[in-house]
């Protein structure tokens, strides 16, 4: 191991063929050079000077000073300078130094100054400029053939490296391999003043080896766990749930994580390398994103096609932004997310949408229709039925006559029923409200249905508990009633039994049509009061309706804030029809 010493003149007066100097400062270390090179010319002898360009300049005018100080002659031919770009290149061939060329041109220059000089002093800084580049291995190289030269001549050989070219814990090997190469290991003494107690010199020397092994344990934990950071880093953008891509300024995918090839199903060479506008289905939409990127700006969210390795197609989200370094983009990153599920349900909903516009159109045009046909029908039942009162008052009375006028009724009220029914699904009716006592209510759609209970031949009863005030329109309240009476009579086979009840308590009244009729089936309860739904199909045509009753019913019954409910056990078992109204408090 080299010994320390702080004065290259004291190791060049004591002999020392070898020695380095660690430095921090140009100045510092041109300082020490010059006398170095002086003494060796004072004395009678040579030096020798392979420095950098800029530094032979400076080295220049420090020896002129002291040449000047000493009052002695020009040193001439004793005075050897040279490039050390230019004389490193002499002997290196593939960026090594060859031990026959370093022969031939620096061995060759000492062997001809010793022939005129018992004292020989040489400054080099080549094995600088080769660290300088990262080459320590033919630094080292050089430092060896220097040492083998001086076993075949006398000379003093000062070389230098400044210490930027050992910067951390990992050039330590390097380091101890350079100082073993020389006789002699020196710092700059004016950048570390010795001090004038050996011992506390030691102590001081004790105290920075302390502090560079604590520095040097720092740096490589926290050189490890920077490490760690990026592993944990690397693993978490390759590994992510979402897909993550890397593009290029100029579109080529530089990168992609495993979510992203999974997603289109393409092996890693089959993607990253390709141009990203070759994935996407719709030209257009790539174009303009990767114009909004090269412009500065972030997309979020941009729905795109993406082209998938099975020939499908992926619809996703796509949000970028991009990684510009002296104002021009380098990379994008971009973020894929599936989209593909909620496009179809987007599409499900347009669907659906368009269906159900579709459908209120048709529902429309029914009420329309219903609303025309009902009019075209009830114009001439009118002058019929009173043709049929001018017969019957001019003593054409007869069966005939009776048939004709009940059933010119029953489709007059069919008739308005429909109309009714139209008016409720175009929101045409409009209740006349007013406080009521439902048991008159109760009594007028009796009156209305007891020729029908009669021709049936059917068993009512009725029983109302006390007063039951309600708020409503008197002449829909009755209708209501009288078509649940109606329903009954028409479902119930001749000679039935049918009972109403009405009862009330403090929130709300009751109404209770009940029938042993021909009862209704579990399927059809829940569609009883559907626009013409009919299910009683053994029943006979001929007391039948078209089925706009019930529905007609609900309808009223919703407009005041009431409902209406069936119940019934099964065909062959009767029904009970349950009305519920607000009471009027």
């Amino acid at each position: 191991m080299a010994e320390l010493d702080p004065s290259p003149l004291s190791l060049a007066t004591h002999g020392s063929s070898h020695f380095v100097r660690f430095y921090k400062d140009d100045s510092l270390l041109l300082d020490e050079v010059a006398p170095f090179v002086h003494q060796a010319l004072a004395a009678g002898g040579a030096s020798i000077v392979i420095a950098t360009a800029e530094h032979l300049v400076a080295l220049r005018r420090r020896l002129a000073r002291l040449q000047a100080e000493a009052g002695g002659s020009d040193p001439g031919a004793r005075l050897v300078t040279r490039d050390a770009e230019q004389t490193l290149s002499s002997f290196m061939l593939d960026d090594w130094p060859d031990a026959a060329l370093f022969d031939a041109t620096v061995g060759q220059l000492v062997r001809e100054l010793a022939v005129h000089s018992a004292t020989i002093h040489a400054f080099g800084e080549m094995v600088a400029l080769l660290c300088e580049r990262g080459n320590y291995s033919a630094a080292v190289r050089l430092e060896e053939l220097w040492n083998e030269l001086a076993r075949r001549n006398r000379f003093t050989l000062f070389c230098a490296y400044p210490w930027s070219q050992f910067p951390n814990a990992a050039m330590a090997d390097t380091f101890r391999h350079v100082c073993a190469l020389h006789d002699h290991a020196a710092h700059c003494a004016a950048e570390a003043p010795p001090s004038h107690n050996p011992e506390q010199r030691l102590l001081e020397l004790e105290q920075q080896a302390l502090s560079l092994s604590a520095e040097v344990a720092r740096r490589r934990a926290a050189e490890s766990a920077l490490a760690q950071r990026e592993r944990e880093l690397a693993d978490f953008v390759e590994n992510a749930a979402e897909s993550i891509h890397q593009v290029g300024a100029d579109g080529t995918i530089l990168w992609a994580n495993q979510a992203e090839l999974r997603l289109l199903g393409y092996r890693w060479e089959e993607y990253v390398g390709h141009h990203i506008a070759a994935f996407h289905a719709d030209a257009p939409v790539i174009e303009d994103i990767l114009a909004r990127l090269k412009a500065g700006d972030t997309v979020r969210d941009v729905p795109a096609r993406l082209r998938c390795k099975d020939g499908g197609i992926k619809h996703v989200l796509i949000s970028s932004n991009g990684h510009f370094e002296d104002g021009a983009l380098r990379y994008t990153r971009c973020f894929t997310r599936d989209a593909t599920e909620r496009h179809q349900r987007d599409e499900a909903q347009a669907e659906r949408e368009a269906l159900m516009a579709e459908l209120a159109a048709s529902s429309r045009a029914k009420d329309e229709f219903l609303a025309m046909l009902g009019h075209e029908l009830r114009n001439p039942l009118s002058p019929i039925l009173t043709a049929l009162e001018v017969i019957r008052r001019q003593g054409g009375h007869s069966v005939a006559h009776d048939i004709i006028g009940r059933q010119l009724t029953h489709l007059i009220r069919l008739v308005d029923d429909l109309l009714d029914v139209s008016r409720v699904n175009t929101g045409s009716i409009v209740l006349k409200t007013e406080a009521l006592d439902l048991a008159q209510i109760i009594d007028k759609a009796v009156e209305m249905v007891a020729p029908l209970l009669d021709n049936r031949q059917h068993r009512f009863s009725v029983d109302v508990q006390g007063p039951l005030p309600v708020r409503g329109d008197h002449v829909r309240l009755v209708q209501i009633i009288a078509n649940l009476l109606t329903n009954a009579a028409r479902y119930t086979p001749p000679g039935g039994d049918i009972r109403l009840a009405a009862s009330g308590d403090r929130e709300h009244v009751y109404v209770s049509v009940v029938d042993n009729g021909i009862g209704i089936a579990a399927d059809a309860l829940p569609h009883v009061f559907d626009l013409f739904y009919q299910d009683r199909r053994d029943t006979d045509r001929s007391t039948g309706g078209l089925g706009v009753g019930l529905a007609l019913v609900n309808n009223l019954v919703g407009l005041h804030g009431g409902g209406v409910e069936a119940r019934s056990a099964g065909p062959g078992q009767g029904s009970e029809f349950r009305l519920r109204l607000p009471r009027l408090t």
